[in-house]
């Protein structure tokens, strides 16, 4: 039997802890003593400028890890809508170079995504074995690029290490 064939199994608890962990990735936690900043915030403050600049010459931008992360929600929204797009995750890299209104856009797109994506995962009544591995996959995926561009952010505003 598929993944896709799987039996549905209702938890709410799995849904809260799927939906708190994807609000984590990228929200974070301010209500504790903001021990972790999601990726919404890690952008908040950064510039076209800066999120046009590679930390490192011949690497990808900020603004390329925010399209990425911006697209890889958007293909899991499409995924828990039953739909099986054609993926090119190479077309999701090809953003590097951004003007002040493409990243207002690009962030606005994101945080889009991100709330249709929370939305999906409250308003589901039961789970399929294959979209909870979708909304752990992308949680971690996102924390990763959190994390990433943090970093990113520190050597392009110029902060090392």
């Amino acid at each position: 039997m598929s993944s896709e064939q799987s039996p549905e199994f209702s938890l709410p608890a799995l849904g809260n802890a799927l939906v708190h962990s994807l609000k984590m990735a990228l929200e974070g936690d301010e209500h504790n003593g903001g021990w972790y900043n999601g990726l919404l915030f890690a952008l908040e403050n950064v510039s076209a400028e800066q999120a046009s600049r590679a930390p490192v010459e011949g690497r990808v931008t900020v603004a390329a890890h925010a399209e990425h992360v911006r697209f890889t929600l958007e293909v899991a929204n499409a995924w828990l809508r039953g739909e099986r797009p054609e993926i090119n995750w190479a077309d999701s890299w090809k953003v590097q170079q951004v003007s002040e209104a493409e990243w207002e856009a690009l962030k606005a797109g994101l945080r889009q995504q991100y709330e249709t994506l929370l939305e999906m995962a409250h308003s589901r009544p039961t789970w399929r074995e294959r979209g909870v591995a979708l909304m752990i996959d992308n949680i971690a995926h996102t924390a990763y690029h959190a994390g990433a561009i943090r970093q990113m952010v520190k050597l392009v505003q110029g902060g090392g290490r």
